[in-house]
């Protein structure tokens, strides 16, 4: 029989507490990590295709589709994380309507990832000691939605800023892997 989990010493659960992210825009942590409060990890869904024949229906699985990812941070006083993000979206290509000419500038992927440095968030899953278990990749991101908090006067907590980034997809791995290296004993049964 399989040794079960709560009797093996040796083996640590991965943790909702023990990680980082690094937020770097054009290679400086405008949002610093310290300030990056929660986020989702990657997620995927795969699109299925279906084929009827008489009284039976068969499906086949069809193409990747990437998730998008949630962020939460803390908007500080300095460094301004509503200015830097107001900022990054400028720098993506947005000009504000002032004035004729500027109705012909436009937001761009390129402008996300090249211009603006977004480029690909790294999210750290660290082990007890601090050290890198795993990394995720996020490729190609840019911000989708910015939610820049919201108001109270009944309320003394901390003003939080949502962003939900898209990607084109991400890598896990770890040092000179691409998924992380093979499947884990902890999928097989243990039994022969």
């Amino acid at each position: 029989m399989a040794e079960q989990f709560w009797s093996d010493a040796g083996m640590e659960p991965k943790r909702g507490y023990r990680w980082i992210m690094d937020l770097a825009i054009n290679g400086t942590n405008a949002i610093n990590q310290y300030l990056i409060k929660r986020t989702s990890r990657p997620s995927w869904s795969l699109t299925e295709s279906q084929h009827v024949f008489l009284n039976h229906t068969f499906y086949y699985p069809g193409r990747i589709q990437y998730n998008e990812l949630s962020v939460q941070i803390v908007d500080a006083i300095e460094p301004n994380a509503a200015r830097n993000l107001m900022n990054l979206l400028a720098a993506a290509g947005y000009v504000p309507p002032d004035e004729a000419e500027n109705n012909k500038s436009t937001v761009s992927k390129g402008g996300w990832v090249n211009d603006a440095g977004l480029g690909n968030p790294i999210i750290k899953q660290l082990d007890p000691e601090g050290n890198t278990l795993e990394t995720w990749e996020f490729r190609n991101a840019w911000i989708k939605s910015c939610t820049l908090g919201d108001l109270d006067y009944s309320s003394d907590e901390m003003l939080n800023v949502d962003l939900v980034i898209r990607y084109d997809y991400f890598k896990m791995g770890r040092e000179g892997s691409p998924f992380g290296g093979p499947i884990s004993s902890l999928w097989s049964s243990g039994d022969s």
